[in-house]
This record gives structure tokens, C-alpha cells and sequence, in this order.
């Protein structure tokens, strides 16, 4: 073997000149399929980071009875219930989440309409939020201003507000009666998405008092995680333990599947809501965003493989004197076809290791851009920029993928060759 290692990489050195094709393009498809699947990722993760701060974190409990009314009147004490069967890392929080459609914003004469207006208990919430990419003021500007508010930059820019102006917020009460409080606005959110746009934070106690809902009332029991990947297997093993001390309908992938059954609920039962049983288009979203990725890859794979093993096997029948003197002086069949398949993998891994090289620089110089003037993009960015992140799995199956076909490949070739006798081979004359 160490022979067949020196064999291989002598030859190399010796007409590296005709390799560097076959280098350029290895590194070149392995590069681009690795840079595609760190952007899509990226994209990916920053949407559904967007999406944990929209839902309040990695799931939510909403409670149905007989009235069907999705509301919480004692939420304190159901938020100690879920504290006490979780991990001491999980933040419990409660939130009102109010259909826009109820209030609107009001500044000189300008109005502007929600989609949501959410409200938070900024400090168990602050985490979360301060992942948001923020043009003016911020989440620490929220503490101690119970009349705050967090916009986002299009609706600031609709009312032509900045931080500190004060904005009038009319809504209906649950008693059916419009009220106007004033809020000033104390953070101002770079986000155009699906999610943010027409999304507003502010203070729990202070949304609940302005509708006129009671003191213990929330619509949702929000937890979250800072700092964890919170994986399918955990969160299976949360609702178990939340089974133990609540009465937890089943285990639904939509959300929909709860909110739709809640009429034939005749006692209080808790739905355990997944962040991804809110997030059904956008896996669908995803799932067509990996097809075409994984469609570009197999087009890119074929290339540096087709074009490896075919370029390969002409410089092998161009070696077929070579292969005659190595069988001549004793060498086997399988030790030549060894030689050759070595020096192959020595090519492609080479050719591997330049391509990620290559795509991380690619990734590095990508990030640095600012694409938040794409109109709708920004749910895929941070801070307006696109953030590759590598994912590990999908990049090693890639490389290993690339380099076993490529590698059956030659080694086809190789057969074909060695299958000559030695007389017939040092006959030929390139």
C-alpha cells in the first residue's frame, strides 16, 4: 500500500499540467454545491429565528373549555404548573396576542393597520427579542416604560415616527367600546417579512388594562429556550411531562388541528403548539427550497463525475505502456488498479478540501452585504445580511457522495486497461 501511495503521488507531480482541469472542476462543483447549501440554511434558520420571536419561542400552550374561548384566566398559576415539569433553562411567559384588526395606530392624522399587536413580559422576553436588527432604540429602551412599543421600520416609516415620539393606539375593549391610550414608540425593528411587518410588541400588563381584560388573563403560555437547540426528541419529552400535571390533547403537527376541534372540547384541555405546527407553508417553503438545491447539487455532481471519469479514462489508455511495464516487471492487476484509484482519491480530496475552501470565502464574502433592500427578503436575513451557516450532514454526504462515484468511476476504467496482457500494452505507442 505505502508503495502504491508513493506511486500514485509521484504520478501526480510528475503531469500535474493535465490535472488541473479535473482540480478546477472538482473544486469548483464542490465549492458551489457547499456554498448553496450553507445559504439556504442560513436563510432558513434567520426565517425561522423570526418565526420563534413571532410565536414567543419554541412552543406555546393554549387552553380550550366549554366555551371554546382560547383564553387563560389564571395563568400565574399555570406558568408555576409548567415551570415545575420542565428544565430550569426554560423561560415561561405569558402573552397576549391581539388580532390587529381590533386597533390601529394613530400619528398625525396617519394610520396604519396591524396585523398582530403582541403583548410581552419584556423581561423574561428579552433574549428572544434582542435578536431583532434594530435602526433605532431597542429592547433595553423598553424597561421602565410601561407605555412602550416595538415597530417595525416600514410601519415607521408609513407614520413617520422615530424613537420617542409618542403614537395614539386605538382598539375595542371586550365590552365592545373604542379606547385611545398614547404609547411611545422605544424601538424601531429592521423587518419586512411575513412576520414582523405588521407585528408590534408592548408591554403585557399595560395591552391587557387597554382592552379592559381581567388581571390574570392571557391567550397563550409561551417557553423558550435561550441558547439551546431544542430538537423533535425534546420537545416529545416535554409534552409527556406536561401530560403529567395538565390535560393535554393530542399531539398535533397544525395548529389548526386544535383551534379546528376546540367546539367538541367540553373541558379544559391544554394544546401543545410546536413552533413548526405554526410554520406549515413554510415548510413546504422549505421543502421546495431544498428540492431546488438538492436539483442544482445532482446537476453539479454529474459534471464533476462524468467529466473526472471520462477525462480520466482517456489519460489511462494514454498510461497503457506505462501499465505494461508495471505488469511486465511483476506488478499485479489489482496493485495497478489500486495505484490509479489512489491517485484519484488523492485528486478529488484535494479537489474536496479546495472547494470548501472556496465556498467558505465565497460565504464570508457574501455576508458582508446588505440585502434588506430586497423588497420581502429580509425574512431570510440578520442584521440585513444573509448569514450561511454549514450544515454538516448534507455537506459530508456532498463530498462523499462526489468522491465514491467518481472513484467507481476511474475504477472502471482501471479494469478496462489492466485487462490487456503486458506484450499488447508496451505494443502500444500514444
Amino acid at each position: 500500500m505505502m508503495y502504491q501511495a508513493k506511486l500514485a503521488l509521484r504520478s501526480l507531480l510528475y503531469r500535474k499540467k493535465q490535472y488541473v482541469s479535473l482540480f478546477l472542476v472538482c473544486m469548483f462543483g464542490v465549492a458551489v454545491s457547499l456554498a448553496s447549501i450553507a445559504v439556504s440554511t442560513g436563510m432558513m434558520r434567520s426565517l425561522r429565528q423570526k418565526a420563534r420571536i413571532y410565536y414567543g419561542g419554541d412552543f406555546a400552550l393554549m387552553c380550550s373549555d366549554k366555551d371554546a374561548s382560547l383564553e387563560i384566566y389564571d395563568y400565574e398559576e399555570k406558568c408555576d404548573v409548567v415551570r415545575a415539569v420542565l428544565p430550569p433553562d426554560a423561560v415561561v411567559t405569558p402573552r397576549m396576542a391581539l388580532d390587529g384588526r381590533v386597533g390601529q395606530f394613530y400619528f398625525e392624522g396617519v394610520q396604519a393597520f396591524m396585523q398582530t399587536v403582541t403583548g410581552i413580559n419584556i423581561e423574561n422576553e428579552a433574549s428572544l427579542l434582542s435578536s431583532f436588527f434594530f435602526v433605532e432604540g431597542g429592547v433595553d429602551e423598553m424597561v421602565g416604560h410601561r407605555n412602550g412599543v416595538l415597530i417595525s421600520a416600514p410601519v415607521a416609516r408609513m407614520l413617520g415616527v422615530h424613537v420617542g415620539d409618542e403614537i395614539t393606539f386605538q382598539l375595542v375593549t371586550t365590552d365592545g367600546f373604542v379606547n385611545t391610550v398614547q404609547i411611545e414608540v422605544r424601538g424601531i425593528f429592521q423587518d419586512s417579512s411575513v412576520f414582523g411587518t405588521y407585528t408590534s410588541y408592548m408591554d403585557f400588563d399595560f395591552l391587557k388594562a387597554a382592552r379592559g381584560c381581567p388581571e390574570n388573563y392571557a391567550n397563550r403560555i409561551c417557553v423558550n429556550f435561550p441558547g439551546r437547540k431544542v430538537t423533535e426528541k425534546n420537545l416529545h419529552e416535554f409534552y409527556d411531562s406536561l401530560r403529567s400535571v395538565l390535560n393535554m390533547y393530542r399531539w398535533v403537527d397544525d395548529k389548526r388541528d386544535f383551534i379546528s376541534a376546540r367546539d367538541s372540547i367540553a373541558v379544559e384541555t391544554w394544546g401543545f403548539i410546536p413552533l413548526s405546527a405554526n410554520l406549515s407553508e413554510v415548510e413546504i417553503m422549505e421543502l421546495a427550497m431544498d428540492a431546488v438545491i438538492a436539483f442544482v447539487i445532482i446537476i453539479l455532481a454529474v459534471i464533476i463525475i462524468a467529466g473526472i471519469g471520462s477525462t480520466y479514462r482517456v489519460l489511462i489508455m494514454k498510461r497503457i505502456t506505462e501499465i505494461g511495464v508495471y505488469m511486465a516487471v511483476g506488478m499485479k492487476k489489482r496493485s495497478i488498479a489500486g495505484a490509479l484509484l489512489l491517485e484519484a482519491f488523492a485528486l478529488l480530496l484535494v479537489g474536496c478540501l479546495g472547494g470548501i475552501v472556496l465556498a467558505d470565502l465565497f460565504c464570508s464574502v457574501l455576508s458582508v452585504f446588505d440585502f434588506s433592500f430586497i423588497p420581502s427578503f429580509d425574512m431570510f436575513l440578520e442584521r440585513g445580511n444573509l448569514c450561511p451557516r454549514p450544515d454538516v450532514i448534507k455537506s459530508v454526504a456532498v463530498i462523499v457522495s462526489v468522491i465514491v462515484a467518481t472513484l467507481l468511476a476511474v475504477l472502471y476504467a482501471a479494469m478496462q486497461s489492466i485487462k490487456i496482457m503486458p506484450v499488447e500494452a508496451l505494443a502500444v505507442t500514444e
